[in-house]
């Protein structure tokens, strides 16, 4: 025990008396800045750093292999963007993708007002020089027709009345303008992204009402000058022909316009074919026994189940399309919940047990392949913020539109004025 503390004691006085001594300094550089020693302290020659420059809304053609495609302002698979409303706009362009941010029209839950966005966002992977799929046998980018982004048609969120005038009006507009290649159509064609789908409902029909002072289509009233009567091809797991008195109470004349009821609307205006209109993929819950059906066949509609599917398979599904609509002109319409929300979660209205994505692109392709004649399109109901982190939704909807834009491609039409 001695020994121990003597020994400690002789320790204890050495580094006393070393402390005394001058320390001998190891390193004279000293400690470096946070700056210095992040990336940012090191400058790169200048001449390595390419100039600024804006980036625009699309990808350039040449920048396709470096990060053009995940830069720049979206449009629509990064296609051109045109003022398609403009009067000098008029041969510029075969096929127009159109946003309708719109959702005052909505029963459950809102918020696909940010639909166009949000699918344009979906779309960011595709472009014009990356357009050939391995199951189609062209690029429709690269094929006769100019297909460009038209933008949004702006519209208030305070007054669904003067909202669908807008979109009415602005539809109208572009409708107007000539195709860019004539020799192949001598309409332009566009398809639609929503919005709920009451975006088809415009303004109110003001002299000799009918029954509703009924609201007619924007969509299909535009198209109506052009194409005359429609055969509606309605992918929905909801039926949208409910009378307003159904759906809306009919207690007053904004309640009667929503996205359940612009079906019946369009049917009472005349703008829809007599007997060859169709709702596929349906499985919605209805308000009466018999009336709600007895009412959309009064509308000109049969439908196949969503369940149906199973048993008929796509190439009946397909069949049943075709030898209903005959030769007739056809307004294809896409609410995003015909899909299962497996596939597609992000809608307002959501109802399990519809179809896959793969089953709605390879019905969508057999329709094409039959060479039905395709005037116009809408993809609606698109609510991104019940999206998920994969953006399952909007990437989904972008797929269909290109599938769409592949049907258009693939069948050009001539309006019955030619």
């Amino acid at each position: 025990m001695h020994s121990f503390f003597l020994t400690t004691s002789m320790v204890c006085l050495a580094s006393a008396s070393a402390s005394k001594q001058p320390q001998e300094i190891l390193n004279t550089h000293q400690p470096p800045s946070f700056i210095e020693s992040s990336i940012f302290g090191r400058r790169l020659d200048a001449s390595s750093v390419r100039t600024p420059e804006t980036l625009p809304p699309r990808y350039r053609a040449d920048d396709f292999d470096g990060d053009g495609i995940l830069q720049g302002i979206n449009t629509f698979a990064h296609l051109d963007f045109v003022e398609c409303m403009k009067p000098e706009s008029s041969g510029s362009f075969d096929i127009g993708i159109v946003g309708h941010p719109f959702d005052l029209g909505v029963s459950y839950r809102p918020g696909a007002r940010f639909g166009p966005n949000g699918a344009r966002q979906g779309a960011r992977r595709m472009s014009p020089r990356g357009g050939w799929d391995m199951d189609h046998n062209l690029n429709p980018y690269q094929n006769w027709a100019k297909i460009v982004d038209c933008g949004d048609i702006a519209n208030t969120p305070f007054d669904k009345l003067v909202a669908v005038h807008e979109l009415e009006k602005g539809m109208q507009a572009i409708n107007d303008r000539k195709p860019s290649n004539t020799s192949a159509s001598d309409a332009v064609r566009l398809i639609t992204i929503g919005g709920d789908h009451t975006i088809s409902q415009s303004s109110f029909t003001f002299g000799e009402p009918l029954a509703y002072n009924v609201l007619a289509l924007p969509i299909l009233r535009a198209l109506h000058s052009t194409w005359g009567r429609v055969a509606v091809l309605h992918f929905d797991s909801h039926l949208d022909t409910w009378d307003p008195k159904q759906l809306g109470g009919g207690l007053t004349k904004y309640s009667e316009v929503n996205h359940g009821t612009m079906l019946h609307i369009a049917h009472e205006e005349g703008l829809l074919s007599n007997n060859s209109n169709m709702h596929l993929g349906s499985r919605c819950t209805l308000f009466d026994e018999h009336y709600d059906l007895d009412n959309d066949l009064r509308c000109g509609f049969s439908y196949i189940r969503a369940r149906e599917l199973d048993k008929l398979g796509v190439d009946k599904v397909v069949k049943k399309i075709v030898e209903r609509v005959g030769d007739e002109y056809v307004y294809l319409s896409v609410d995003i919940d015909v899909l299962d929300p497996a596939f597609a979660p992000a809608t307002g209205t959501i109802e399990p047990g519809g179809w896959t994505t793969r089953e709605l692109l390879q019905i969508i392709n057999g329709l094409s392949d039959a060479g039905l004649k395709i005037i116009g399109s809408d993809v609606v109901e698109f609510t991104p913020i019940y999206d998920n982190a994969a953006e399952t939704t909007g990437i989904a909807l972008a797929q269909i539109v290109y599938e769409i834009i592949q049907w258009m491609v693939h069948v050009p039409v001539k309006s019955p004025k030619a």
